[in-house]
This record gives C-alpha cells, sequence and structure tokens, in this order.
C-alpha cells in the first residue's frame, strides 16, 4: 500500500491529540494502524489515490483518526475498557468478555467514515476511474 506522503507530521499531531500517558507498549502500532485505515478509507470513499491526496484532507484524517480511536478504546488500558464485556451475570457475579479474535474481526470490519464526515468528504469525491 502507498504511505501517504505527510504520514508522519499527521502521526505526531495525532500522538500530540490523544498522547502516551499509560505508557503503553503498542502505541505507536495503534496510532499507525489508525492512520493507515483512515487514509485508506478516505481514498476509496473519494476515489483520489492515497499519492494524491490533497492536505485539504488532513484535519479531516486527523479528526477520523482521533474518533476512530476514541470509540473503539483502542487505547485505554484493558482494566478500564468497557466495550470488551461481553455478559454480566448478578448472582456470584459473572463476567465474560469478548475474545481477541472478535475484537480483531470488529476492528478489520470498523468504518472509519462516519456521517459527521461524509458531507465534507463528498467536496472531494471524484468519479470513480475507468
Amino acid at each position: 500500500m502507498d504511505k501517504y506522503q505527510r504520514f508522519d507530521e499527521i502521526k505526531k499531531n495525532l500522538a500530540d491529540f490523544l498522547p502516551n500517558t499509560d505508557d503503553m507498549p503498542n502505541y505507536d502500532s495503534v496510532l499507525e494502524f489508525t492512520l493507515d485505515k483512515v487514509i485508506s478509507d478516505i481514498s476509496i470513499y473519494t476515489n483520489i489515490p492515497i499519492l494524491e491526496l490533497p492536505e485539504a484532507l488532513e484535519p479531516t484524517i486527523l479528526g477520523l483518526a482521533v474518533q476512530t480511536i476514541d470509540t473503539h478504546q483502542w487505547l485505554v488500558p484493558k482494566d478500564q475498557q468497557v466495550g470488551n464485556v461481553q455478559s454480566l451475570s448478578e448472582g456470584d457475579t459473572s463476567v465474560s468478555f469478548r475474545s481477541p479474535s472478535d475484537i480483531y474481526s470488529a476492528l478489520q470490519a470498523t468504518n472509519t467514515i462516519t456521517d459527521n464526515y461524509v458531507l465534507l468528504l463528498n467536496n472531494f469525491r471524484r468519479l470513480p476511474a475507468e
């Protein structure tokens, strides 16, 4: 996959918005995965090749990346996450969590482009190349 030319600058900005306060060992991987996914999704939605995405989309890339990481709690320590609980029982207290494979499948299927950004991205959208 092609790498967006200003990937490192956007990653730095993303790190400023979401600092690594808990010293997570996979912090950089989460930022890079999210940026790759957001940039790819924007490229596919707008029909603009990654290497041709305009700089004017960078605030949108950053906003979608922050929103995706926050919504899916990718930088929240496991003991503080609430989204991975599959079921709760009260009598004798039982908590079961989703399996890592279920979580990974959900991450792969994540649509990073939300309704809040569709109208904005429509301004950049092109007809698909034949």
